[in-house]
């Protein structure tokens, strides 16, 4: 993901590559596609709107099945904004971090490809490399365009210990940010208030 002169976000929604999405994106109330923004009710499944998805995975021991911690879509105005919020001194050190710690190599090489086998894309955290497999929390991100999911700077996946890392990366400033996003569109269960999913939230 790359910014332009402006600092807009630049993601390639016009990539030829794209699939039908997949359930696994799909919101796990509904066991549908994501039909609205979260924040602006923008309707998404329009041709030409673009749009992100992060969705939080969560395994207990014990269980077979995995806890969706949170979810959502949200449209690329929305982003943008949520984005423009965020302080520059957060953007600035994620920016750094998965620049310095991401596999690009890798990502290139799946961008190369063409590949449209999503778990190429999401089966291994961007940064650590760990299989998703193996792991008891991680969350995965794609970008969309209308009905499709487009293959390229997305789909990707990050461990809980990736995101615990770069939650040590975010201004205060931006905490409040993603703290007054969860509070909004999530809320904490009764006696849950401290724990907040607000450092795990990443605006895609």
């Amino acid at each position: 993901m790359g910014k332009n002169s402006d600092g807009k976000i630049l993601m390639n929604f016009h990539s030829s590559n794209q699939i039908d999405i997949p359930e696994e994106f799909y919101s796990f109330d509904s066991k549908t596609k994501f039909e609205y923004c979260i924040e602006c009710d923008k309707y998404l499944l329009d041709e030409s709107t673009d749009y992100f998805i992060e969705k939080a995975i969560k395994k207990y021991d014990g269980f077979s099945a995995n806890d969706v911690i949170f979810e959502y879509a949200i449209c690329l105005d929305c982003a943008e904004r949520m984005r423009q919020a965020m302080s520059n001194e957060s953007m600035q050190n994620l920016q750094n971090y998965f620049a310095e710690n991401a596999n690009v190599q890798r990502r290139m090489e799946l961008m190369n490809s063409e590949s449209k086998d999503t778990e190429e894309w999401i089966g291994e955290c961007l940064v650590t490399g760990k299989s998703r497999n193996t792991l008891n929390e991680y969350q995965i991100f794609a970008q969309c365009r209308g009905d499709k999911m487009v293959l390229g700077q997305m789909p990707y996946m990050v461990s809980g210990e990736t995101l615990g890392k770069v939650a040590e990366l975010l201004s205060t400033e931006t905490k409040d940010e993603l703290d007054d996003f969860s509070k909004r569109h999530f809320g904490p269960p009764p006696g849950l208030e401290k724990e907040l999913p607000y450092q795990r939230v990443l605006i895609v």
